[in-house]
Formats: C-alpha cells, sequence, structure tokens
C-alpha cells in the first residue's frame, strides 16, 4: 500500500512536469529498486493478484452489494492490470529494449498519450488503474471501520467521498499525463 501510495503521489507531480516527476521518482527508485526490496515488492504483488483472484472466485458466487462489487470488480481489474503493468515495465521496457521506465515511457513519448493511435488506449487503462486501486483501499477501509463499531452509514459516506476523491485524482493524473501543467 505504502508502495502504491508513493506511486500514485510521484504520478501527481507530472502536473508540475516531467523533471519534478523524475526528481521524486529518483527519491523513491532508492527505495523500491533496492536488491533486497524489489523482489519483495514483486512478490507481494505476486501475492496480491493470487490471494485477490482467489478472494474474487469466492465472492463471485454470492450476491454482493454496492460496495463489496466494487471492491471485488475493481481487485479483478487490478489483477490483470498489474500484470500487464509489470510485463510492460520488467519484460518489455527493461528487459526486451533497454529503456528507461521514466515519464517519457509512461506517457507513451515521443508522440504521448492523446496524438498516438496505439497509445490513446493507456488513457483508460491508467485511469481506471488509479481510481480501482483508490476505491479498493477504500472499500477495504470501510470493512474495517464497520468491523469496529463504526456506524454503517458514516462507513458508506466516507467510502462514497473516498470514491469521488479516487475518480478525481485519476482525471488530475491524466490530465497531467496528458500535458496540463500547475
Amino acid at each position: 500500500m505504502i508502495y502504491v501510495l508513493f506511486h500514485i503521489g510521484n504520478h501527481l507531480f507530472g502536473l508540475i512536469g516531467p523533471e519534478a516527476h523524475a526528481a521524486v521518482m529518483n527519491v523513491g527508485r532508492r527505495v523500491y529498486r533496492a536488491p533486497m526490496i524489489e523482489p519483495l515488492l514483486v512478490l507481494a504483488l505476486f501475492f496480491q493478484i493470487g490471494s485477490g483472484l482467489y478472494l474474487a472466485w469466492r465472492w463471485s458466487v454470492v450476491p454482493l452489494g454496492l460496495h463489496r462489487l466494487v471492491q471485488v470488480a475493481s481487485g479483478f481489474y487490478l489483477s490483470v492490470f498489474i500484470l500487464g503493468h509489470m510485463n510492460s515495465v520488467f519484460i518489455y521496457a527493461r528487459t526486451v529494449r533497454g529503456i528507461p521506465t521514466d515519464w517519457t515511457f509512461a506517457i507513451g513519448g515521443p508522440t504521448g498519450l492523446i496524438h498516438d493511435p496505439w497509445n490513446i488506449r493507456l488513457l483508460p487503462h491508467y485511469a481506471l488503474a488509479v481510481f480501482f486501486v483508490l476505491a479498493h483501499m477504500a472499500s477495504g477501509l470501510r470493512i474495517v471501520m464497520i468491523a469496529h463499531g463504526s456506524p454503517q452509514l458514516m462507513a458508506n459516506r466516507l467510502w462514497a467521498i473516498c470514491a469521488v476523491g479516487s475518480a478525481c485524482l485519476a482525471a488530475a493524473i491524466i490530465a497531467g499525463m496528458c500535458g496540463l501543467r500547475l
């Protein structure tokens, strides 16, 4: 969760510019690309994928309310996204092409996301990933709040606020990736 929140926060720095994004990423990479950390991070992501798919399978056979449906659907989407994202970064960029996975890589440079008929597919791919990872966390928070005695109405309202905030953050990141600067 710490890595994911850092990664999303790092992408928000794209609104300032590629240089700001790179500066923040370089600080983070000292930690998450450390020889002892990166393999553990990859294992944790594989665990998230495996355990998430197992839980989605388990929950898919029972009637689901809105909140649980969002949690299961977002978790399923994220399992596919994470595998694709890791493949793009580790296999395609770093191993096959030997290119840096920097801002230019993320935005489909040099043409960008919106000026290339192939790269534009990444807009919903990235936007949904940001929205779903944050909404998925909010869904988990809602369950923890209810389990610890918070009124369901309060937990549901906080979940709704987090879902709207997730959509706003996803839109801001996509705007930055498309060239908007603050």
